[in-house]
């Protein structure tokens, strides 16, 4: 499609000292000189003519690689133009445009002379922010030889699309941390058969008394609880915080980001061991791959991830209110912004059966903020078995993880 052609500077310039000369002429008698000084009036409105009857046709095809990229890594852009203008002799300045998360897009130019031609352009964008992004129109501006006018066109072709999912930390494993349950595998068993044919572990801190197996406590000599359930299911819910309210920063380097990109890349290290998760957030429920495992969950999960938004929700219990969501979740882990006593009360309500509880909340005075109520809900959440692990600006999410379940 083609905008209205008009005249370039130099074209109007042309069309002034034109016309002056040319009333000049006339108010002189000189009327053999008003043919020429009537040239640099005609000349500029002679190429604006041919613009708009033979407008540049251009056509492209764009590929990019790859599709999908994690955020902070590059892509490749190629983009094929071909042109079917026989009469272009000038240069053609093309513009490919792309959101401003992506650098908005490159601008080039291609002077190959007239006749049809082809041409593969290609550049490197780079990634500064998770989501869904569309590469293009491709946008093409047209001079005459001598750049009196010019017109801009839109090249045919579709637009590209560019996936940009959270950055994926590599994790150590889950299961083989003692924090994350991994103790619990293996519980001991007393009785036979028949109702006291059930599994108890050593007392941790925040369990339930009512769960004291007394009998076993007796005979080894340590606190023993009670396994009403499977000792271990692999299954977990992680809770991704996307109240706005509750995080610092913006942007790529927010504490919000830092929590979809821990939560992405434990849900990936969970999906690999084939374990079966749910990704909860205030606004509800995130991401439920069912029992779909492996590669194919992954892409799930960041297919959520990516397309995660933050929420105006301002108490992190409504991510675990619901108990279906929640299951008999083995492992809960909650990637938080700044908590309220409210919060950590419901995180804690909510892990009571969980076998292991780890929460990674953000360092409020290394983000800049005051700790007030945020270091009471930490150590309401410590007092109930959770394990707390704090991240800064510059705390990397393998680093905290490795903390938090070591």
């Amino acid at each position: 499609m083609a905008r209205g052609a008009r005249l370039t500077g130099r074209g109007w310039a042309m069309v002034v000292i034109g016309l002056v000369a040319t009333a000049g002429a006339a108010i002189a008698g000189e009327r053999d000189l008003i043919w020429v000084t009537a040239v640099p009036v005609f000349l500029p409105l002679l190429s604006l003519a041919h613009l708009t009857l033979d407008p540049p046709r251009i056509t492209h095809r764009r590929t990019v690689e790859p599709a999908t990229v994690a955020i902070g890594e590059s892509a490749r852009v190629v983009v094929e133009i071909r042109s079917a203008s026989t009469t272009q002799a000038a240069a053609l300045r093309f513009t490919d445009h792309a959101p401003a998360a992506l650098g908005d897009g490159a601008r080039f130019g291609i002077a190959r002379g007239f006749g049809s031609w082809r041409q593969d352009v290609g550049y490197t964008i780079a990634t500064t922010q998770r989501g869904r992004y569309q590469i293009g129109p491709l946008a093409a501006e047209a001079t005459d030889a001598l750049a009196l006018a010019r017109i801009r066109v839109a090249a045919e072709g579709p637009a590209t699309s560019l996936r940009v999912t959270p950055h994926l930390w590599r994790l150590g494993s889950l299961t083989a941390s003692p924090r994350l349950g991994a103790a619990d595998a293996t519980p001991q068993r007393i009785g036979q058969a028949g109702s006291d044919d059930v599994l108890v572990r050593e007392h941790r801190h925040g369990d339930d008394l009512r769960r004291v197996h007394w009998k076993m406590t007796a005979r080894q000599g340590d606190l023993m609880v009670r396994l009403e359930e499977h000792p271990w299911d692999p299954s977990s819910t992680l809770v991704v915080d996307t109240r706005t309210g509750a995080h610092f920063g913006q942007g790529p380097g927010s504490s919000l980001e830092w929590a979809v990109s821990a939560v992405t890349s434990v849900a990936a290290q969970l999906t690999e061991g084939r374990h079966r998760l749910t990704i909860v957030s205030p606004a509800g429920l995130a991401c439920d791959p069912g029992h779909t495992l492996g590669e194919a969950a992954l892409q799930l999960v960041l297919e959520a991830m990516t397309d995660l938004t933050s929420s105006e929700e301002t108490w992190l219990g409504a991510a675990v209110a619901d108990p279906q969501l929640l299951g008999a979740s083995a492992t809960i882990v909650a990637a938080t912004g700044r908590l309220t006593a409210h919060d950590a009360a419901a995180l804690a309500a909510a892990g009571t059966r969980a076998l292991s509880r780890v929460a990674l909340a953000p360092d409020v005075e290394a983000w800049g903020g005051e700790p007030g109520e945020h270091a009471d809900a930490l150590r309401l959440l410590r007092n109930h078995g959770w394990t707390v692990e704090l991240y800064g600006p510059r705390t990397g999410v393998a680093d905290a993880w490795r903390r938090a379940t070591t």
